[in-house]
């Protein structure tokens, strides 16, 4: 694969670059309004009112704003807008209308008994002679892996003691 249709269509774009560029007609351009003779001028009278000891504060803010003027070009000062007073914002408080008729809530009911849960038995403690369970009560080992406990034979399902 070849890059040649690539590269002439780059000439191809600048030599069209160039060609609209010189048909352009030229700018002149624009001098710069600092080096210009009337700023020169400006400047020397404002230095001229500075340095003279008679001259007002207002005379020589006049010449400031002219060499202002021919220097920086800008036709008259620009106009701080007025300030406008304007009176605070008020809002109202929230006003919440309360219902007329409001139900009385229903008479508290009684709550059932909790219910008794029997849990199995669960050996906190072991030794030679047997285990205690959690709820104090003494399991005998009775040959060869079985607890008896005071109601009777415990069995075990599941991971669990459950004793009579």
């Amino acid at each position: 694969m070849s890059d040649k249709p690539a590269k002439d269509a780059m000439k191809i774009a600048c030599a069209l670059l160039v060609l609209a560029a010189a048909s352009l007609p030229p700018r002149a351009q624009e001098s710069d309004p600092l080096k210009s003779p009337a700023c020169g001028a400006a400047l020397a009278r404002l230095q001229a009112a500075r340095a003279a000891d008679n001259t007002s504060a207002e005379a020589v803010e006049a010449v400031r704003s002219a060499a202002a003027t021919a220097c920086l070009g800008s036709g008259s000062p620009p106009a701080r807008p007025g300030r406008v007073l304007q009176a605070p914002v008020a809002i109202p408080p929230t006003q919440i209308e309360l219902p007329q008729h409001v139900a009385p809530f229903p008479a508290p009911t009684a709550l059932p008994p909790p219910v008794a849960i029997d849990r199995p038995a669960a050996p906190a403690l072991c030794d030679a002679a047997g285990c205690w369970a959690d709820d104090g009560t003494h399991l005998r080992q009775v040959p060869p892996t079985s607890l008896v406990g005071p109601r009777g034979l415990c069995t075990q399902r599941a991971g669990q003691l459950f004793c009579p």
